[in-house]
């Protein structure tokens, strides 16, 4: 369930080494995945879509599995079913859940129907039209842009916007709102500093402490009162959990994610995995909701699903300490941060374009060699 970076995994294994034990089905909201370590740099123009996204249909072909289309809305354990959203049910010996985060805050007033998401990360496509519409409108009013979110995601999608109005010529008022007193919450002081002096040279504000109340067709209406006109709101405010398993039975943490243990199956069911930001791992509670932890737990979930069907013993998945961050700051450069090193660079910039990239041959081609490709990737995700 879900074609994230995770079941991507699966299907690559289950291409190179079909096991006769298993029969596969795919199921996502989408036949396409958007890479999320590449949205800000498509939402800048740098790269094209076909260059960011999966064919999950054709992978699944190639794996020799089924691949099904649909959003799925409950699981019951007891029956082995995933139910959808068309009211189709899905049946499973064993199932796997990949299906990443919504977003914190999006059922407050206005958020669904007049601001922007990146998630489900396909959304990306109709953003970037928005974001073009908007720096191509003619008139000499300056484009306005809010940004809600001041983490990582919302720092890289503030510079891609910044870099579109300034390749278009459009003046524009640009603002991020965070409820943090901080932007990048969980970063060092020095990198911190070093993306508020980015920010400021692309004259993007940054006003934090403030929750958002509502976000109207024209503003967003903080809960002070305060209003700031926006022609244009992208809601970046950190994961919250899908209600898919509310009601399941399952354990879940006290914020509605699958509790897993460490071969990344469910606590209470054996036959229930589940990997990526959808889950918690219960002896690494606080392990971060980002894509890295995903791709590494891709192979630990394929060894974990082949033990069980051959009755071995099962893998063990520890989550790393730290992990390299960069993020793009769509001008040639990026910031990177890893252990001590914090880094404002052009080389930091080729250095992710290069894991990126690489990350993205290794599921695009469908040919076995190439699949053989053991890279891995590690710079933060867009969430």
């Amino acid at each position: 369930m879900g074609g994230g970076h995770s079941h991507l995994e699966i299907l690559r294994r289950h291409i190179l080494k079909p096991h006769p034990g298993i029969s596969l089905t795919l199921v996502s909201a989408a036949s396409k995945h958007h890479y999320s370590g590449m949205v800000p740099g498509f939402l800048a123009g740098t790269y094209r879509e076909a260059e960011i996204a999966f064919d999950l249909a054709a992978l699944s072909a190639s794996a020799g599995s089924r691949f099904l289309e649909g959003q799925a809305v409950s699981v019951d354990p007891t029956r082995r079913v995933v139910r959808m959203a068309d009211g189709e049910e899905v049946g499973y010996d064993l199932v796997s859940f990949g299906v990443g985060s919504s977003t914190r805050g999006s059922s407050l007033p206005g958020v669904q129907e007049h601001a922007w998401t990146v998630k489900p990360i396909g959304r990306a496509v109709a953003l970037r039209a928005a974001l073009m519409e908007l720096a191509s409108r003619s008139g000499g009013e300056a484009a306005r842009a809010v940004v809600v979110g001041s983490g990582a995601a919302g720092i890289e999608v503030a510079c891609a916007a910044a870099a579109v109005f300034h390749r278009t010529g459009r003046s524009r008022e640009l603002t991020i709102v965070g409820d943090g007193k901080e932007i990048l919450e969980g970063y060092s002081p020095r990198m911190r500093r070093r993306a508020v002096r980015v920010l400021e040279a692309k004259q993007c504000s940054i006003l934090l402490g403030a929750r958002v109340a509502e976000v109207r067709p024209d503003s967003v209406r903080l809960s002070d009162g305060r209003e700031i006109p926006s022609d244009l709101t992208v809601w970046l405010t950190g994961p919250a959990a899908y209600g898919l398993f509310e009601g399941s039975g399952l354990a879940l943490d006290k914020r509605g994610y699958l509790l897993v243990d460490d071969a990344l199956r469910s606590v209470s069911d054996g036959r229930v995995f589940g990997a990526g930001d959808c889950a918690t791992l219960s002896s690494h509670p606080h392990t971060p909701k980002a894509g890295v932890y995903a791709v590494r737990e891709g192979p630990v979930l394929w060894k974990s699903l082949v033990a069980t069907v051959e009755e071995t013993s099962l893998p063990r998945y520890v989550p790393q300490g730290d992990f390299l961050s960069i993020l793009n700051t769509a001008d040639g450069r990026a910031l990177l941060r890893y252990r001590g090193i914090v880094s404002g660079s052009r080389w930091a910039w080729r250095l992710k374009d290069r894991i990126d990239r690489h990350f993205m041959r290794k599921y695009q081609t469908l040919e076995p060699e190439a699949l053989l490709s053991p890279g891995s990737k590690r710079t933060s995700t867009a969430r």
